[in-house]
């Protein structure tokens, strides 16, 4: 016969809430919803034409504590993209890294750039790929590319990320 003692039982009692606590949730919002015109908008940031418009491969958007991070791939006037997004707090979101397939730079910057970009999503989240599918395969073929070619051009135009 097992016995637990009334501290042992409070003490399990206490901790309940924060073992049965749901980590945060990646979602996509809905076309039109207020926070999806706010990334697409700063998107926008330095667009000659506002009016231009995206056609989005990936929309994710993870809430951890005060701040948010969003990833997006899409097509646009000129060219395919992905991007991160960050807000914090009222702040509004805010592009901080991403890759465009115009240009190239090579395996050593792209290993940088992505094991950066990494790093800021778990920050969010104990798995980067729930928001940014591929990111640690691609982290871990470019690190491997860096040590054995880092000449080579294996990465698009990038912005953003470690300086």
């Amino acid at each position: 016969m097992i016995r637990y003692s009334s501290l042992g039982a409070a003490t399990l009692l206490a901790l309940a809430p924060a073992a049965l606590a749901a980590p945060p949730v990646v979602h996509t919002p809905a076309p039109g919803s207020p926070e999806r015109t706010a990334i697409v908008k700063s998107l926008h940031a330095g667009d000659d034409s506002a009016r231009s418009r995206f056609t989005f491969r990936a929309f994710r958007v993870l809430w951890a504590g005060p701040g948010g991070v969003a990833y997006v791939r899409a097509e646009g006037p000129v060219g395919t993209f992905q991007a991160i997004l960050k807000r914090d707090g009222q702040a509004g979101w805010r592009r901080v890294w991403g890759e465009g397939d115009g240009g190239s730079n090579n395996c050593e910057v792209g290993a940088r750039h992505y094991a950066w970009a990494l790093q800021l999503l778990r920050t969010y989240t104990a798995t980067p790929d729930a928001i940014f599918p591929g990111i640690v395969a691609r982290a871990g073929d470019l690190r491997r590319m860096a040590k054995t070619e880092p000449d080579v051009q294996c990465v698009g135009d990038l912005d953003g990320g470690p300086s």
